[in-house]
């Protein structure tokens, strides 16, 4: 793990390597964003999903299919059930038509068997053609993204690169002197190399044609001038017919590059004339490679991430790879999916580290055009890796004998609560500093916990309220029960001013979700057990009204998947989830009408949960509200950097996130930053109050409290 947590400081020490993601995380989302404009990039990506769902008969069906179409079109095809088996049938072609060079097109399935280290071994020169994956090969590096392989190179770099390997200075201000210099060596290859190799974005099974889509053209060069074509595809390329290929074709670009449309896109099929081949016919050959995937097929869960396009928008829009890039988030292929595949094809050894570099923000899922729940499946497998490798021991701990245990835990924060005295800052509500704290992990100000619970406050000040037609249910969970009760207090308040009771839980339980996200599936599943007990009948409320998102969507999604096997707590714990609401989307609901008591400019940060988790934000509604007043947020939906235990356990990247955030909220000049998360708030204002800017963070409950008439 210290090496592990070595390479993630290095990256984290690359100014190069973090100017070039966040200038192509900027550009890539207003991009992406102009290419998807007129398009219901929400009914494609389903569509896409449905099309793509195959039985492990079916996907036979498509192979056998494809395969007959491709042999009446002279064609051969191989089944290759492992890396080392492609690589050797690879190898056998190229010997047996005796070159000595293989020009290669860009293609991760030849990375994920290391195909250029097997055919180095047997005396093969393998050459990269793509720029970026020719730039790496002579540098002595694998690609840091699926698409754009060396993302992570300065053209300072590039040249310096060239000019090692050219024996000549090469001008790093002069671009098109490095793309001539690169034309120029690999020109004369095509032509010398007797076999190309390249990947397939897509194999439709109808015809046997597959389609290869590129920027560059080398993909054309490597399939037509050399007189054999090898291509090497995963089962998961295989579509029904050219509707389905179109479809991918059509969302891949926009997808991965924010273009329109790819400069090249080659549809092949059968054995076109090659004069450079005895027969006056180009040989080809299609290696499908089995590596694993035929048995994921078959799962449920894990066969969603087969239909991946391979456009690396998951990496795109990754607040932690934007941090480290692809040499840490991932091991050949990288991104949210780089983590799942690692898993599938590698193997959880290998899988178990990076998998814990997933901050839970959901925005893999949103953005992915195949319709995949990334960071679901990410969810699941840090479970799978945890039971087997373990977590934590204090985690473990903590997670299976005090949050669970709702008098042990408060009883824990209550001694908290004395001893940390000497530590309050003037304030009275956050701690001037923690004791032995190391330096990297001490990048905000922490707030302190509350000397009196909100259960403790809601019994003395709230329990006897006025009997009001409408009834909800608040579920606090642990910041705002034990550092943040001001908020649930503000809520309480709203709420009864718009004549309507509030309940709370017998006892304050955690939601479960820290354990789960941490991998610890089993006492996740304990915590809500124990906590849904405490949660009421839902026939007797309109609503479950929670402050925090997280705690909102692990109620929605975690406590029905984690209460299955038990038909009365999975019946009740739909029925809580059906009717869990932020208090924004409540107030929605319930149509109340909100005025402005207090005139101040704001601006508004949407927690990841509340926007991917809930389906919310309550932007337009403040908009609405403060009018002119309002300014809004640059990359409002993007994480904060929080994750709870992850701000801890990854601070580097946790600050990393955090330092963009505050940049972007520092911009709009807003005098306070709205929020709905408690988890976002102990984040984003402990960054400000350390940099010393006294710009006021304030939970959505609390700004409706002070600003805002019901």
């Amino acid at each position: 793990m210290n090496s592990f947590k070595d390479k993630i400081n290095s990256k984290l020490n690359d100014k190069i390597l973090y100017e070039n993601l966040k200038n192509f995380a900027a550009s890539y989302k207003k991009s992406r964003s102009a290419a998807l404009s007129g398009l219901d990039f929400e009914n494609l990506r389903v569509k896409m999903n449905n099309k793509r769902t195959y039985s492990p008969n079916y996907l036979e069906t498509l192979f056998q299919r494809f395969k007959n179409n491709a042999e009446k079109s002279g064609a051969k095809v191989y089944r290759a059930k492992t890396g080392a088996d492609a690589c050797r049938y690879i190898a056998g072609v190229c010997k047996t038509h005796e070159t000595e060079y293989i020009v290669k097109s860009k293609s991760m399935t030849s990375e994920e068997i290391r195909l250029n280290d097997f055919l180095e071994k047997e005396n093969l020169k393998p050459v990269e053609t793509d720029l970026g994956e020719w730039i790496l090969q002579i540098a002595g590096e694998h690609p840091s993204h699926m698409v754009m392989p060396a993302i992570h190179k300065s053209r300072e770099q590039v040249a310096e690169i060239f000019s090692r390997f050219t024996g000549k200075k090469i001008d790093k201000d002069n671009i098109k002197e490095m793309v001539k210099t690169a034309r120029e060596y690999l020109r004369d290859y095509y032509f010398k190399a007797k076999v190309g190799i390249t990947g397939a974005n897509v194999a439709v099974a109808e015809t046997g044609t597959v389609a290869v889509v590129t920027n560059e053209g080398n993909a054309r060069l490597t399939s037509t001038v050399p007189p054999v074509h090898i291509v090497l595809l995963g089962y998961e390329k295989l579509v029904e017919d050219f509707d389905t290929a179109f479809d991918i074709i059509n969302l891949l670009p926009k997808s991965a590059t924010g273009q329109n449309i790819s400069t090249y896109v080659t549809w092949m099929k059968g054995c076109n004339p090659s004069a450079n081949n005895p027969t006056d016919s180009k040989e080809i050959h299609y290696v499908f490679l089995d590596n694993g995937r035929l048995a994921f097929f078959q799962h449920p869960e894990f066969r969603e991430a087969l239909k991946c396009i391979r456009c690396g928008s998951c990496a795109n829009i990754c607040p932690p790879y934007e941090m480290v890039g692809g040499h840490v988030f991932g091991h050949i292929y990288i991104g949210a999916i780089g983590l799942i595949l690692t898993a599938l094809y590698h193997g959880e050894e290998k899988a178990k580290d990076i998998l814990k570099l997933c901050i839970g923000c959901k925005a893999c899922s949103f953005i992915c055009p195949a319709g995949i729940d990334l960071q679901g499946i990410i969810s699941k497998l840090k479970v799978i890796v945890g039971e087997k490798y373990g977590i934590n021991p204090v985690k473990k701990t903590i997670y299976s004998t005090v949050i669970p245990n709702s008098r042990v835990f408060s009883a824990a924060l209550k001694s908290a609560s004395f001893f940390q005295r000497p530590l309050i800052a003037k304030d009275g509500k956050h701690l001037k500093s923690i004791p032995f704290i190391p330096e990297s992990k001490d990048f905000r100000t922490l707030p302190a916990v509350a000397s009196a619970f909100f259960t403790e406050k809601f019994k003395k000040n709230y329990e006897k309220q006025q009997d009001f037609k409408k009834r909800v249910l608040f579920y606090p969970g642990c910041a705002i029960e034990y550092f943040y009760p001001e908020m649930g207090e503000s809520l309480v308040k709203i709420l009864n001013k718009a004549g309507v009771k509030v309940d709370i839980p017998g006892k304050s339980v955690c939601c479960g979700l820290p354990a789960i996200a941490s991998g610890d599936g089993e006492n996740g599943k304990k915590t809500i057990h124990r906590n849904l007990k405490q949660m009421g009948n839902p026939a007797e409320y309109d609503s479950y009204i929670v402050l925090c998102p997280s705690c909102g969507m692990a109620v929605k999604e975690e406590f029905p998947e984690y209460t299955a096997d038990n038909p009365d707590l999975y019946k009740l714990s739909s029925d809580i989830a059906q009717k869990t609401l932020s208090l924004g989307m409540f107030l929605k609901k319930e149509n109340i009408r909100l005025r402005v008591k207090n005139g101040v400019k704001a601006t508004y940060h949407t927690p990841c949960h509340q926007a991917r988790g809930l389906g919310s934000s309550a932007q337009e509604m403040l908009k609405e509200i403060l009018g002119n007043n309002f300014v809004e947020l640059e990359d409002s939906d993007v994480c904060c950097g929080f994750g709870g235990t992850y701000s801890i356990d990854f601070a580097g990247i946790s600050s990393g996130i955090l330092n963009k955030k505050i940049e972007h909220i520092v911009k709009t000049g807003a005098e306070i930053v709205i929020t709905d998360c408690p988890g976002c708030i102990m984040q984003i204002e402990g960054g400000l109050l350390k940099s010393g800017n006294d710009i006021k963070v304030m939970h959505l409950s609390q700004f409706l409290d002070e600003y805002i008439e019901i």
